[in-house]
């Protein structure tokens, strides 16, 4: 009985120090990400495995994308999406890392990025490709009606309108403008294929309601959002989850996971995560396709 009674306090020491160290690793991440607003703000360009030009900061995130090591298996799949549309709206560019996957594919982009640092970044990125006439780059964020937003975080891949994301403090903010895609787009696109990749940390359901005319129009467009549960949201939960996926099945779309084997995600399985608290996927990240032509994209 000792001997059990051990092995279970090693077993609760353990998942805290698992805990412990995982809240010590993303407080010294958050740590970085700010030096490398305020303090050492120098970027460096190399030219990545995937063949273009990159000029990133400090942030660990961009090493990844140096390095060829940034989300592989969603680079994957945008790789194959981007062949079989007509035109990529990147909705939280960051500083370019999919915007210049899809102007080496020779598609046209439109781009949105409010934090000043990343836009700087994507303004070279776009030059050193001799991109410069092939994008059309907005410095705005994106919900459901225009006006002035906080922008909160540094300058990194987790700037978000949502106070304290992700263990940010509130007290770093920036004001930035905000429109709806709906607005920027304005039907310029109809019968066009789009290829929609929103990263916008938590924001997601307010960008989708401000874009619920480019989410009818046909052909569907593609999506690729990334969609946390628990990870991040100063709620300990996104109360959005269910609604972005049922939006998405109102409207006719298929949910599928982004993963080496795309498969698809039904109701039953999204509202079982939700009651668990936990999503069975190797990612934060899905696709919406057309049910008609998904095989045409994720084959």
């Amino acid at each position: 009985m000792k001997l059990v009674s051990y092995l279970k306090a090693l077993g609760r020491r353990s998942n805290y120090l698992i805990k412990l160290n995982a809240s010590i690793r993303w407080r010294l991440h958050v740590f970085i990400d700010w030096w490398g607003t305020k303090i050492w703000t120098k970027t460096s360009e190399v030219v990545t495995p995937l063949g273009f030009k990159l000029t990133s900061g400090l942030h660990p995130a961009y090493h990844l994308m140096r390095t060829g090591k940034f989300e592989v298996q969603e680079t994957v799949v945008v790789s194959k999406v981007l062949k079989n549309v007509d035109v990529f709206v990147d909705i939280g560019a960051n500083l370019g890392y999919y915007t210049c996957l899809a102007l080496q594919e020779g598609k046209p982009v439109i781009a949105f990025e409010p934090q000043q640092q990343n836009l700087q970044c994507l303004f070279q990125n776009l030059i050193a490709n001799g991109w410069q006439d092939k994008a059309e780059v907005f410095p705005l964020a994106l919900s459901d009606s225009c006006g002035l937003l906080d922008l909160y975080g540094a300058s990194g891949p987790s700037a978000s309108l949502i106070k304290n994301w992700a263990g940010y403090s509130a007290r770093y903010k920036k004001t930035v403008p905000v429109s709806t895609l709906d607005n920027v787009l304005a039907g310029r696109f109809l019968g066009q294929k789009l290829f929609v990749k929103m990263d916008v940390e938590g924001a997601e359901f307010s960008v989708l309601k401000g874009a619920l005319n480019t989410i009818s129009q046909m052909p569907k467009p593609v999506w690729l959002l990334e969609i946390c549960l628990n990870e991040f949201h100063p709620q300990g939960r996104n109360p959005d989850f269910l609604s972005i996926f049922q939006l998405f099945w109102d409207y006719g779309y298929k949910a599928y996971t982004v993963s080496s084997a795309p498969r698809v995600i039904d109701q039953a399985e999204v509202s079982n995560w939700f009651s668990n608290g936990h999503a069975e996927t190797e990612n934060f990240n899905y696709i919406f396709v057309d049910p008609d032509d998904a095989m045409n994209f994720l084959s």
